[in-house]
């Protein structure tokens, strides 16, 4: 649910104005929209920028400052996925290099989540590399803020024919809940694996069934106190 903040200090002069409803200039308004996008508050997100908690709300409400630093909106262009000419004047944006769109690193780690059949190495490997989207379209891929994704690779042929050995998976580590059910990494207690993961209704422990795709392997369930749920799998890659 989008979290909306409010200005503790009555009309300023200093307000930014504009012709929308919300009374933001088109920059501001961008800022708006991308920190609501994440379901972060203004305070989260002043804060995940390493700047003071009032950083973003004074920028909206108070003018203050008048632009925002160059500096500040790479790291908000990676934090929401949004091309960081989005939040310039558009007498600005129009300065700014086309060709020269910061590109959002997802880091690839050295992870193998057994899909039947395969190997998998500690969760807690290091990324070793990753792989650079254009905003636009990472955010086609998925709203969820850069920051908490992950890349990884999978090994073995439970979830075939969806995901094959060597696919390579985006993980939103943000969505932790099979609600709703679909695709997760988790460690099921035994190791890291893929499975499609969904909840059993009226179950006491609440209890969690795990599929895979491939008819030659059995589903199983476990407690959700039992397993460490990473991320739901929102986008796959595979070589052919």
């Amino acid at each position: 649910m989008t979290m909306f903040e409010t200005s503790s200090h009555g009309p300023s002069s200093h307000r930014p104005s504009a012709a929308g409803g919300d009374g933001l200039d088109p920059a501001r308004r961008a800022v708006r929209r991308a920190v609501d996008a994440t379901g972060l508050t203004l305070k989260e997100a002043s804060r995940a920028l390493g700047r003071n908690d009032a950083y973003l709300q004074q920028f909206l409400y108070r003018g203050s400052p008048r632009r925002l630093p160059e500096q500040v909106r790479l790291r908000l262009a990676a934090l929401t996925g949004t091309d960081q000419s989005h939040f310039l004047d558009p007498d600005l944006q129009a300065l700014q290099p086309a060709r020269h769109e910061r590109l959002i690193c997802v880091p690839l780690h050295a992870v193998h989540a057994a899909a039947g059949g395969g190997s998998f190495e500690s969760e807690d490997d290091e990324a070793q590399a990753g792989l650079s989207f254009p905003p636009d379209l990472l955010r086609r891929i998925t709203a969820a803020p850069a920051g908490g994704l992950k890349l990884l690779s999978v090994s073995g042929d439970s979830m075939s024919p969806t995901l094959e050995d060597g696919d390579l998976v985006m993980v939103d580590t943000g969505r932790r809940m099979p609600s709703p059910p679909g695709i997760f990494i988790l460690d099921d207690g035994v190791g890291l694996v893929a499975k499609r993961v969904d909840a059993i209704p009226n179950t006491t422990p609440p209890q969690l069934r795990l599929s895979s795709d491939n008819p030659a392997y059995s589903n199983y369930q476990r407690r959700i106190d039992e397993v460490h749920i990473v991320g739901r799998v929102v986008w796959f890659a595979r070589n052919i």
